[in-house]
């Protein structure tokens, strides 16, 4: 898991009666045994209205718990929240650099809907698996 653990994430979604549909369709993402894998998502010059899309993508696509949360952390100080800082670029842009855990296709299915957004919105986006 990466920005928000799955039952946060979901307690969050249903607080925002407003929260807009997927820009995507649901990834075919198979979260059954598989080794888990370490990846680094990192965004540079993304508009900043695209972080709710980026970080949904994140819970989506990557469904199974995460090696690196710790049960009872607060979430908002935990290692594992997403920490956007300004990026350069016309208006106001963010930038983040994430480590993520999560079996092979679902860092596949993240790449591909994180890969569509910055083409679509002109950012830099790559996520580069480590082990």
């Amino acid at each position: 898991m990466t920005t928000l653990a799955p039952p946060l994430a979901r307690w969050l979604g249903a607080a925002d009666s407003f929260a807009p549909e997927y820009p995507w369709e649901t990834p075919d993402v198979t979260t059954g045994p598989g080794p888990a894998r370490t990846a680094v998502l990192t965004i540079t010059g993304m508009p900043r209205a695209l972080r709710r899309s980026i970080e949904t993508a994140m819970v989506v696509c990557v469904p199974s718990e995460s090696d690196l949360s710790v049960p009872g952390a607060d979430p908002l100080t935990a290692d594992w929240f997403t920490a956007w800082r300004r990026s350069a670029g016309p208006g106001v842009r963010v930038a983040c650099r994430q480590v993520i855990t999560g079996t092979e296709s679902e860092m596949a299915a993240l790449e591909r809907v994180v890969s569509q957004l910055a083409h679509e919105h002109d950012f830099t986006a790559e996520l580069s698996l480590v082990d």
